[in-house]
């Protein structure tokens, strides 16, 4: 993926906020980040995506593997919430956005905490603290 789309991706991303703000029925949570691929591949990412997913109680609906981008989508066994993760790789690097929904509620800090935990088994699967 070339650093344009993947600035295009994360600028598009950065919207979401705002259009959550105006949204009365769900809650969205999102981090980006990124690591150099040395650290974290594109396979090592998307497995991350999936154990942090699973440390949270949630189900795998479908995951895809293209080599330069994966995709992970999960959710709890209930509904309610949802899970969209993606592992990008671009250039030298391999940059990854994990999104947590939250349908049951505008306010829950139930996107927070699902983030954090998925976010923190990629950044551990890159070697960082």
């Amino acid at each position: 993926m070339k650093p344009l789309a993947l600035t295009s991706l994360i600028a598009g991303l950065s919207l979401a906020p705002a259009l959550a703000a105006t949204a009365d029925d769900f809650s969205l949570g999102y981090d980006v980040d990124r690591y150099p691929a040395t650290q974290l591949s594109v396979k090592s990412c998307l497995a991350a995506l999936a154990r942090g997913a699973a440390a949270v109680g949630y189900v795998t609906r479908t995951q895809s593997d293209q080599g330069t981008l994966a995709t992970h989508v999960s959710g709890p066994a209930g509904g309610g919430r949802a899970l969209v993760s993606y592992c990008i790789s671009a250039g030298t690097h391999t940059a990854f956005v994990v999104q947590a929904l939250d349908y049951s509620s505008p306010d829950s800090r139930a996107t927070d905490a699902v983030k954090a935990r998925v976010t923190a088994e990629v950044r551990k699967a890159a070697g960082a603290r």
